[in-house]
Order: C-alpha cells, then structure tokens, then sequence
C-alpha cells in the first residue's frame, strides 16, 4: 500500500525554469532525462505519486528518490 501523498509546491521561479528545461529536452529528443520534471510539475498541479508514477511509467518508488532529491538539492538537483 502507498503511503500518503505529499504534494510538492514549486515557486513561479522554479516552474519558470522547469518549463524552459522540458522544452529544450523535448527539442533535443531527451525523453527520458523530462520525466523526473514532469514528476515535479504533476506533483505541484496536485497529482498523486500513484498517478504521476502510473502516466510516466516508472514505479512509485522512482518517485519517492525523485521527490526525495528534489527537497535535497532543489531544481538544482535535476537541472544542469
């Protein structure tokens, strides 16, 4: 069973920067480096890790290391 679900909350700085980031990784066809910031912007529209876990394709415990090294190290943690 998954535990509670813990939204994230992104500012409109790092929503700015997670926004130019997924365009730059779709354009240059990096599909898979866009799914731990599309896990951060679900969470922050308030989806739970089951669904955001479910549409993305990875288990609910990527999520958990996702969300885990987001409140660590911030969009600094995913961005480069």
């Amino acid at each position: 069973m998954p535990y509670p679900h813990v939204y994230i909350k992104l500012t409109p700085e790092e929503r700015g920067k997670i926004t130019r980031e997924l365009k730059r990784l779709l354009l240059a066809g990096q599909h898979k480096k866009r799914k731990p910031l599309q896990a951060l912007w679900l969470s922050d529209q308030q989806k739970t890790f089951e669904d955001i876990s479910r549409s993305l394709g990875v288990t609910y415990r990527t999520m958990q290391r996702w969300i885990a090294r987001y409140r660590k190290s911030g969009i600094g943690g995913f961005i480069r």
